[in-house]
């Protein structure tokens, strides 16, 4: 892939870096240093150790240069959205934010600011708030968004808010036509507050639609943060998403992550546990039937002492779907008595199907407890055996035992009603998604 060729496609796409985008001057300079970057180093290949599993050559066939121009009702959205009785909900039509779909107003503690806005009225307000994304691999898909995102969303749980509703973030991709669109997200919670957030990622038309997104969480002291991440993609929608974070003291930080849907995932996520004791705990589910591939990367970076990581992936690949998660655990001097694991397992239902796991731990100090495994197989034979001496026909029988691979990560989920709506999209998202619907 000619990642350079990709950078300037984007640049003409967008008339070069003009005053036109949000933010003048100051911005205009932070852009272009940006897209200096990336005309110099190019996008991430397989030559980047932690990119080798994607399929570079499949990504580069989006038209980076289109910038979304469609608009969307609620008539076309409402029927999409997860059902939740009450929750805070902020649409993001194409990276921008969209106020009539949205509502999260009348609520204490929350404030919900428009990127694209502050980039207007306040430039060096918004220079402050978002991060400056580095020059390293990782952080390359960020620093495009950081070079051509125009819009976005900040969301903040002032300190000792206790929010009792969830809020729903929803990323639609309109893909009314082939296009990239770029967004940028901060989360902010305050010391002792806590924050339900699910973040779901839908495309509602048929057009080849990328999304790139650059998000960042900053948690403060003793707070609690689950955030639950669904993708739920169209047949020929991708993302590529980084997110950052930094947990302070005590906080608590946990990540339901189900890719579910879409033609490709990249899923970054880079976390610093920098207080005494902030914990941390990462799930999540991929699946990958067809030609689909989902790949998964974290790199969690322990610094406090009594840090906690806990990370446990399952990855589910049929046809010819491509699955990957590589992990790595760093835990440097300064956290000594840290407790860190990682377990993966992968379910290969198909020769054809592929899935990789990675795990890794980087240790600088003694007195600590880290550990990792991970394991790749198919579905047991004594267990369809024993389904089917009880009536089961072999399809059937498969079709059960993958569904029940997927039941304890959805078992972790918060609130029983998300747990019966995710128990419905994973059913319906596995290969034998028919025969499934019909044994529950």
């Amino acid at each position: 892939m000619n990642a350079p060729g990709i950078i300037e496609r984007i640049a003409a796409g967008h008339a070069g870096l003009t005053p036109a985008f949000a933010g003048g001057p100051a911005w205009t300079r932070r852009r272009g240093r940006a897209l200096d970057t990336l005309l110099a180093r190019g996008l991430p290949d397989r030559r980047d150790e932690n990119w080798k599993y994607l399929d570079h050559a499949r990504l580069a066939e989006y038209h980076f240069d289109a910038v979304p121009q469609s608009t969307i009702g609620a008539a076309e959205l409402l029927p999409r959205l997860l059902p939740f009785a009450d929750a805070r909900r902020i649409v993001l039509v194409d990276g921008h934010l969209d106020a009539r779909l949205s509502d999260f107003s009348g609520t204490e503690g929350l404030e919900v600011l428009d990127l694209g806005t502050l980039l207007e009225r306040d430039p060096e307000a918004a220079l402050a708030l978002l991060r400056t994304p580095g020059e390293d691999a990782d952080d390359r898909y960020a620093l495009l968004a950081d070079a051509f995102a125009t819009s976005g969303v900040t969301i903040r749980v002032a300190p000792g808010t206790r929010l009792k509703q969830p809020v729903y973030l929803v990323h639609v991709a309109s893909a009314a036509a082939a296009a990239v669109h770029q967004a940028r997200v901060v989360v902010n919670v305050g010391a002792s507050a806590k924050l339900l957030l699910v973040e779901h990622f839908i495309a509602l038309g048929a057009e080849a639609a990328l999304g790139n997104l650059a998000g960042e969480l900053a948690i403060g002291a003793e707070a609690e943060v689950v955030h639950v991440r669904l993708h739920e993609h169209a047949p020929s929608a991708a993302q590529v998403e980084t997110w950052t974070g930094s947990l302070a003291q005590g906080c608590r930080y946990d990540q339901h992550l189900l890719a579910l849907g879409g033609r490709m995932l990249r899923s970054n996520l880079r976390l610093s546990l920098d207080g005494r004791g902030a914990a941390c705990k990462l799930a999540g589910l991929l699946m990958a039937d067809g030609e689909r591939q989902a790949d998964l990367h974290t790199r969690i970076e322990h610094h406090g002492p009594a840090t906690v990581t806990k990370q446990d992936y399952r990855g589910i690949a049929a046809g010819r779907g491509r699955g990957a998660f590589n992990g790595l655990i760093v835990v440097h001097p300064s956290a000594r008595g840290a407790d860190a694991s990682q377990a993966i397992r992968n379910l290969l239902l198909t020769p054809l199907a592929e899935l990789n796991a990675r795990p890794q731990l980087e240790i600088h100090v003694d007195d600590v407890k880290c550990r990792h495994g991970a394991t790749t197989g198919t579905l047991d034979e004594a267990q369809l055996f024993y389904l089917r001496s009880r009536g089961l026909d072999t399809a059937a029988a498969r079709a059960l035992l993958t569904f029940a691979f997927c039941q304890d990560m959805i078992g972790r989920l918060p609130l029983p009603e998300l747990r019966a709506m995710a128990e419905t999209l994973v059913a319906g998202a596995l290969p034998d998604r028919d025969l499934i619907r019909g044994l529950l």
